[in-house]
């Protein structure tokens, strides 16, 4: 694990980065060290209501459950989980996307003794941004044809670009790539037709542009950190 004065000078760091989220976790899956904005996702007061507790003890038991899994897979398989795309509900009770990364921390006899969790919010970029415009009409065909099998090569040609240049544009605007920001308007319609409608699972499923339903179930739970049955079941009753 790393050193009292490593782990604060790393936290430092990020604590000046507003809009990253960062923490630190040991073997037991026990918070070492967390930056502001952590704390204010979680809506805490100070970094002590996260210090020396475990994601069971800070978020529901759904998400909790997700997170201890990825923690799993780090220290048992000793590689980083990066980009995963994550749904969260803000603490003003809003609906927001981060990407999520896991990186384990290695002793000098290269054994996994701890793991540095990084989350970015993907917040909807500004109106003014110039390259917003110029990606309007791919952003529209996406949403517009989710039912449909979506490939970054005929998007791009939609547009004049290149698939490179396209998946850089859009990782400069939304930080996704274009696979990825194909993903997150698929999750997101299926979640609204989910808590809106009665139409099955598995119809929303192919609405959406999965395969079938376990395909949607297997993103979800990557996202969602839940089942889309459990999840109607838990919002529809709200």
């Amino acid at each position: 694990m790393l050193s009292d004065f490593s782990l604060g000078f790393v936290e430092h760091v990020f604590d000046s980065l507003g809009d990253i989220v960062y923490c630190v976790k040991d073997r037991e899956g026990v918070y070492r060290s967390v930056n502001l904005a952590f704390v204010a996702r979680v809506n805490g007061t100070d970094k002590s209501d996260l210090l020396g507790k475990t994601a069971s003890q800070v978020f529901s038991k759904t998400l909790a459950e997700g997170y201890e899994q990825q923690d799993r897979v780090v220290f048992q398989t000793g590689r980083p989980i990066q980009d995963q795309l994550e749904r969260i509900t803000n603490s003003d009770g809003s609906i927001g996307w981060y990407l999520a990364s896991k990186f384990p921390i290695h002793d000098q006899d290269d054994r996994v003794v701890g793991l540095v969790g990084i989350s970015q919010d993907l917040n909807w970029p500004n109106d003014s941004n110039p390259e917003l415009a110029e990606l309007k009409a791919v952003v529209e065909y996406i949403k517009d044809n989710l039912d449909q099998s979506l490939k970054t090569e005929h998007l791009a040609r939609q547009v004049s670009l290149s698939t490179v240049q396209l998946d850089r544009r859009m990782k400069r605007v939304f930080r996704l790539s274009t696979k990825k920001f194909i993903m997150k308007c698929r999750l997101e319609k299926a979640s609204r037709q989910l808590v809106s409608t009665k139409i099955s699972v598995s119809d929303i499923a192919l609405a959406c542009g999965f395969t079938d339903q376990s395909a949607l179930t297997r993103q979800f739970r990557n996202a969602i950190s839940d089942t889309p049955a459990n999840f109607r079941k838990k919002n529809q009753s709200l």
